[in-house]
């Protein structure tokens, strides 16, 4: 299951008024809060930034954890490795995305590639334009990532012209993360190439972050070999899947270049080859969510670990600042150093 930002219900309307992939998304959402579905809404939302250098956004709103579904805590039976895995097979007992109420569907078959999406209403947005693209809803597939998926995921990114549409794994403007400086760790955005770097260490969560050049003979300066692109991030989340190592994941699209290259006119220097328009695809490794302490004051999930957080009370509303969420994040969240470690030079290795 992926997030973000919807479709309209009436599948006839969209045709006939031939409304772009972004105006089905909002006009959707903007239905289903229209129509009272919304357990709470995304303007009741206390927003204020931290102090500090990493520009981190803590939300609060009673409505939402007050009225928010609870998730349903089965236990797995047994009490070996498969209890606790990344790859848990479906519990068809519990909640699934067959058991909502079916006005939550906006749209029953949103096609994208070989994959039949429904996209539903998140009755507990974040934000304006929250939504749940849920592939082969029917099927009750496990909540894993695949190449596949990750093709479904990019697929959908680069269906929309907005500069704030994202899609996760587990918002809405750009997120405090993707602001942060990054160390390269092997490979570039020129034509064949795969690229992987690493948020550096003032970050709170360790991350790395892949895109991709364009394809050989095509321009390159172009848009990303995302066929590449695709099954580099495949191969990352099928290590993490085999090694049991909790994953979130993003996926945020082209923006321009971060940092334009320095040009110094009294310097004799080689002029930076051309790199391509690539997507990019954020994979946070880290630890059980079961590791957490009781109550942290917010859930680590993917938007708190890009930097939005949604404390559960007002009082931690007003007086989280960032060294606190920083400790906590490192303590609890982040995947161990030594790990990391271990882990850059596998993704390393996959890059020809």
């Amino acid at each position: 299951m992926f997030q973000f930002c919807c479709s309209s219900r009436d599948a006839k309307s969209i045709e006939n008024e031939k409304k772009d992939f972004d105006e089905e998304l909002l006009d959707g959402f903007a239905w289903a809060e229209r129509s009272n579905l919304l357990r709470s809404s995304p303007s009741s939302m206390l927003r204020r930034k931290l102090d500090g250098d990493l520009e981190v956004w803590v939300h609060f709103s009673p409505d939402h954890w007050a009225k928010k579904r609870k998730p349903e805590t089965r236990p797995m039976e047994g009490t070996g490795p498969a209890s606790s895995s990344v790859l848990r097979p479906v519990d068809p007992e519990a909640f699934n995305f067959t058991k909502i109420n079916e006005q939550e569907v906006l749209k029953d078959a949103l096609e994208v590639g070989s994959w039949s999406v429904s996209v539903l209403a998140c009755i507990s947005p974040l934000c304006f334009g929250h939504v749940l693209f849920v592939p082969d809803r029917a099927k009750l597939r496990p909540q894993a990532l695949t190449t596949e998926l990750i093709s479904c995921g990019l697929q959908l990114l680069t269906a929309s012209k907005r500069s704030d549409f994202r899609v996760v794994f587990n918002s809405m403007k750009r997120l405090p993360v993707e602001y942060m400086s990054r160390s390269r760790v092997a490979g570039d955005r020129t034509e064949g190439k795969l690229c992987c770097e690493l948020l550096v260490e003032s970050w709170f969560c360790r991350g790395l972050i892949l895109s991709a050049g364009a394809k050989e003979g095509e321009p390159p300066e172009g848009a990303a070999d995302l066929d590449a692109l695709t099954d580099f991030a495949g191969r990352v989340v099928q290590f993490l899947q085999e090694k049991n190592l909790a994953h979130n994941v993003m996926f945020v699209p082209y923006l321009g270049e971060r940092i334009k290259p320095l040009f110094d006119p009294y310097e004799v220097q080689d002029v930076p080859p051309p790199r391509a328009a690539s997507p990019e695809i954020y994979i946070f490794p880290r630890k059980p969510e079961g590791d957490c302490r009781e109550d942290p004051g917010f859930n680590a999930a993917i938007c708190e670990m890009s930097g939005l957080l949604f404390a559960h009370d007002e009082q931690r509303f007003n007086s989280f600042d960032e060294d606190q969420v920083a400790e906590i994040f490192k303590q609890d969240v982040s995947m161990d150093g030594h790990d990391f470690d271990d882990l850059i030079c596998k993704v390393a290795w996959m890059i020809p």
